[in-house]
């Protein structure tokens, strides 16, 4: 998915494409939100309008995304389908939403890779049971567990306001 300013000229018209995308792993190293894409199916349409300079695309992003658990940090598999329309201009803008061309080439998986960032859940809780991790001193608990263990409770700071007596006149 990368054109010339040349093929899109030649082109007259609409450009249409239907593809699978793949990323390689060391994408993902400085992302710790996200380890790993599959089935990612790109589709979707683009213009170029001569007189602009621009191309104009409306994508469909769909596939899924490998993203840890925020409790146990094991892998789970988050689906997503996302639409989007982006702009690319042969010409310096000043617009903030829009892509400028370097080298008159037009290079899609940069930024399908940006639209699927966007897409990138900030806590993803896997199905089913957990179990939650502990260690010598510690473990981490469901709230329930939580509020079943503190019971009745009083808390140390104000257990001698029980022994408070309030006398009436």
């Amino acid at each position: 998915m990368k054109w010339t300013k040349t093929e899109l000229l030649n082109l007259q018209g609409q450009i249409q494409f239907d593809e699978d995308v793949e990323f390689d792993k060391d994408t993902f190293k400085m992302n710790a939100r996200l380890r790993d894409l599959h089935d990612i199916h790109v589709s979707g349409v683009g213009y170029f309008g001569p007189s602009s300079n621009e191309f104009e695309v409306e994508l469909e992003i769909t596939g899924i995304m490998e993203c840890p658990c925020a409790i146990t940090n094991e892998s789970v598999d988050v689906p997503f389908d996302t639409c989007c329309h982006e702009v690319f201009s042969f010409v310096d803008t000043d617009d903030v939403d829009v892509h400028v061309v370097k080298n008159e080439i037009i290079e899609l998986i940069p930024v399908i890779f940006q639209l699927i960032n966007l897409e990138v859940p900030l806590k993803v809780v896997k199905d089913g049971p957990i179990d939650y991790p502990k260690g010598n001193g510690w473990q981490i608990m469901s709230e329930e567990d939580y509020e079943k263990s503190k019971g009745s409770q009083i808390d140390p700071r104000l257990a001698k306001l029980k022994d408070f007596k309030i006398e009436n006149d």
